[in-house]
């Protein structure tokens, strides 16, 4: 069974315009982000900006086969955009800490498409 994973980190306050031209940069080099995704295994990866009144989130959802072997082969990347990638991340988000608690109910893919 797939990996699918979603988490949620608090961006730290007048931040997030940061964040989104990360983002930005990071459709822009797309070949590039894919090449990583290939290296370690993910499958599918998807960033959003949850706007709350305590302020503003990072979530992801992410899909993998192994997800604990996606977070070790991304601690070991030598791709100029992942070092890049942690390193605006440690600028815009509080902690980095995972602050949402999810269960995962369903996951469902149309074998179709």
């Amino acid at each position: 069974m797939v990996d699918v994973v979603l988490t949620k980190q608090r961006i730290e306050s007048g931040a997030t315009e940061r964040l989104e031209a990360w983002a930005r940069e990071i459709r822009d080099r797309e070949s590039e982000a894919v090449e990583t995704l290939r290296n370690e295994g993910m499958y599918s990866e998807t960033a959003f900006v949850e706007h709350a009144d305590g302020g503003d989130y990072l979530v992801y959802y992410m899909k993998a086969e192994d997800i604990d072997a996606v977070y070790e082969a991304y601690e070991e990347s030598s791709h100029a955009i992942d070092e890049e990638h942690e390193r605006v991340l440690s600028e815009v988000l509080e902690t980095g800490e995972n602050v949402g608690e999810y269960d995962l109910l369903y996951h469902l893919e149309n074998p179709d498409r």
